[in-house]
């Protein structure tokens, strides 16, 4: 299968009804579909899940907010607000603060969460709850190593970004529960200094010959940064896609080990039958 799907012709015509209000030409990248369609949530959704952390006598660290009027999932939010799909909340059960293991792989692809396709956040989530069962340490590299990317191309425009199975497949798609989320989506906001600190990391600072800038006092400089691309970036799309993926021969010998211990479990499941009296 090609690391780009090139959507054309009658492919490229959206079941939804497109209204594009994206003026930002820093957008003009963007597909028609993530540029066109708007949440079609209301605060009077009965279906509305708003659920996005697991709050235990603490105070209230995150808040949803519905789109403004011409406000898409690409845009960008002010206050550290970024788009999120409400399916991944209420279906795939994704909390914030987001794990380091999510923020690495959102860090890595260079990609807002929202730029993702559903089935590859589901792929983001299942990964390390198989790990975690099978006492595999859930690392970066032996993720990008199981799976590789798949680019949706629309014209010369890019859409969502999907993660594939290299190899051996190992998680099922999540292709139904995935159906219709295009368009139910809001924006997150942290509002403790906490949640903001989640989204952020420190990094150091250097100079052109490559050596650590120093200040006065002769510490290290560093920059405040966000852990991943709050909006919907293009830089993704500066590197080939195979620049992100792991060769087996970069997996350490306990990632290598690690994933014949999910190959190995997930070739065992025996198919299911039913009789009938």
């Amino acid at each position: 299968m090609s690391d780009t799907e090139e959507v054309t012709g009658s492919q490229a015509a959206s079941k939804h009804k497109l209204v594009d209000t994206i003026t930002d030409p820093a957008l003009d990248w963007v597909a028609p579909e993530p540029r066109g369609i708007a949440s079609t949530l209301t605060a009077e959704d009965p279906r509305l899940y708003t659920i996005v952390e697991d709050i235990r006598n603490g105070p209230v660290n995150w808040e949803t907010h519905l789109p403004e009027e011409g406000e898409r999932i690409c845009s960008t939010f002010p206050k550290d607000g970024f788009a999120m799909y409400e399916l991944a909340f209420k279906e795939m059960g994704f909390r914030l603060p987001f794990s380091n293991f999510e923020c690495e792989v959102f860090g890595r692809l260079k990609v807002a969460p929202s730029q993702l396709h559903p089935n590859s956040m589901a792929f983001i989530r299942a990964y390390p709850i198989l790990c975690r069962y099978l006492n595999v340490e859930a690392t970066v590299p032996l993720f990008f190593h199981i799976f590789k990317i798949q680019k949706q191309i629309v014209g010369e425009r890019q859409g969502w970004v999907s993660l594939k199975h290299a190899s051996a497949k190992i998680f099922k798609m999540f292709v139904e529960s995935a159906r219709g989320f295009k368009e139910r989506y809001y924006v997150v906001k942290p509002v403790t200094q906490a949640a903001r600190d989640s989204l952020y990391m420190e990094r150091g600072l250097f100079s052109e010959d490559g050596s650590p800038r120093l200040d006065g006092q002769g510490v290290p400089m560093t920059e405040r940064v966000p852990r991943f691309p709050l909006a919907w970036s293009s830089d993704h799309f500066e590197m080939r896609t195979e620049e992100y993926l792991t060769a087996a021969v970069d997996l350490s010998p306990e990632e290598q080990a690690g994933f014949l211990k999910l190959k190995t479990y997930v070739k065992g499941f025996k198919p299911c039958t039913f009789t009938v009296a």
